[in-house]
């Protein structure tokens, strides 16, 4: 099983205050995984990012991303130590932003 089965009610108008997002009413308390997007696995994944965004506030989420990137960089360099660092990082910008999760 993949988790909760996928339905259209859990996007109707009186579910919407709690699907697709990790904020609650209750101050503090955040969901995350699946029950803070979608079912499934990528539904968890991408849950799972959007609670630690929304605990994280904007400003720590995008050290963390540049952090990631950084440490992307490093490993690439490790691998091909001919890249300079600014292809390292430009190559790990363009890993991070396709579509696919898949590094060539």
């Amino acid at each position: 099983s993949y988790g909760t089965m996928c339905v259209t009610d859990m996007f109707a108008k009186v579910n919407r205050e709690w699907t697709t997002t990790p904020r609650t009413s209750i101050k503090g308390l955040y969901l995350a995984g699946s029950d803070a997007f979608l079912p499934a696995v990528c539904g968890a994944m991408y849950g799972g990012c959007f609670g630690a965004c929304a605990v994280l506030g904007h400003t720590k989420t995008l050290r963390m991303i540049i952090a990631l990137i950084t440490h992307m960089a490093t490993v690439l360099q490790e691998e091909n130590p001919k890249l300079s660092r600014f292809q390292a990082i430009r190559l790990s910008l363009k890993n991070f932003l396709k579509d696919d999760c898949v590094r060539d």
